[in-house]
Order: C-alpha cells, then sequence, then structure tokens
C-alpha cells in the first residue's frame, strides 16, 4: 500500500507531485484536508486549530499539546501504529518556510525507513542503512544527502563516491548519474536527490 503523507507546505502542483499523489491508495494529513486530487482521507493528524468546522470528528485524532514533536512526526506515528507495512509518500514537506524544511527532512531520515518526499522542484528518497539499487534520471543531476557524519559508496555517478565520510550536509551533493539505476551503500539512512527533469 502507497499512504500519501500531506504536511503544511507548499501544495503539491507539480504535473510529478501531482501524479504521484494520485497513485497512492490513501492519505494522512498533518492538521488539514487533503488537497485537489488527493487519495481517500484516512485520517488528520493534529490539535484541529487550522481545520474548518465541516471536518468529520471521527477522522480527527486530537493529539496532547507536544512541543517536543512536530504534526509531521505525530502523522507518521499514527501511519506507523495503524499501516507500519505501507510505502510511505510524502508530499507539502518543504517550501515556504527554510527551517521546517530541514526539520522536516531530518525527522523522516530519522525513522530510517525507506520513503519517497516529493517537491516542486524534485524528488528525495530515502534509502535505509545497507545496500540498495534506486532507478534514476540518466544524464542528470544527483546528490546524496545525510543528516549523520557516516560513510557512503555508490556506483553509476560521474564522479567518484567510495567510503565518502559524509561529515557535512554539502559533501556528497552536486554529482551526475551516468546510468538509469545507481547502488548505494550506507552507514546510515541517506537521501537520493533528483531534480526534476526541465521538460
Amino acid at each position: 500500500m502507497r499512504l500519501a503523507i500531506i504536511a503544511n507546505g507548499s501544495e503539491p502542483e507539480t504535473p510529478q507531485e501531482r501524479a504521484a499523489l494520485a497513485a497512492c491508495e490513501g492519505c494522512v494529513c498533518c492538521d488539514r484536508l487533503p488537497p485537489p486530487g488527493a487519495p481517500k482521507l484516512l485520517q488528520v493528524v493534529g490539535d484541529g486549530d487550522t481545520l474548518a468546522e465541516a471536518v468529520a470528528p471521527e477522522l480527527l485524532t486530537s493529539l496532547p499539546e507536544d512541543q517536543e514533536t512536530n504534526d509531521l512526526t505525530k502523522a507518521t506515528r499514527w501511519c506507523q501504529a495503524h499501516f507500519p507495512e505501507a510505502e510511505r509518500v510524502y508530499f507539502a514537506v518543504t517550501g515556504k518556510r527554510e527551517d521546517h524544511t530541514l526539520a522536516n527532512l531530518a525527522l523522516i531520515a530519522e525513522w530510517g525507513v525507506q520513503a519517497q518526499v516529493f517537491t516542486a522542484s524534485g524528488l528525495f528518497t530515502l534509502l535505509p542503512a545497507g545496500q540498495h539499487r534506486l532507478a534514476v534520471e540518466r544524464d542528470w543531476a544527483l546528490s546524496l544527502i545525510s543528516f549523520v557524519p557516516q560513510r557512503v559508496s555508490a556506483e553509476g555517478l560521474q564522479w567518484p563516491v567510495d567510503c565518502l565520510f559524509l561529515d557535512s550536509l554539502w559533501r556528497g551533493t552536486l554529482n551526475k548519474t551516468t546510468e538509469s539505476a545507481i547502488m548505494v551503500i550506507s552507514e546510515a539512512p541517506c537521501f537520493v536527490y533528483q531534480p526534476w527533469r526541465e521538460s
């Protein structure tokens, strides 16, 4: 099952975002209603302060105030509890505020579960620790991003990545693919980012 988790950042408006959202089988929203084109609403998670009064109470999981976690974390926890095997696809995680963007990506990385994050500019794919083969856009920009220091190796890239120590967010960025699939070996969860190809 592909499950959409929809935050409160920039709305999914690109063709790639809309197509990915429509391909999901259900959605969980962070204290909001689903955007147009979203699949069946399974749950709204949050305190309800930004929702219209028309929302059915049974669809809102109201959580106690908790300043240690944000609504995206609470929604992901709800998904983990109710659909632990679902493939997680995130939308509206980035945009609007850069601090929210960085915090949300770091939180998704902490879960360590393979996930996709669709944005207006491109796609982040979180790969758990270990060895993974990932289909990519060939001859196109690609970045490896880690929120924790770790060593990463990758095949199928223009510039060699062989036990590269990612000790900062920029260290594995601005590479380019040479193949239609790459192999990534990482010690911890690692994002693979590719921007959308301009049409």
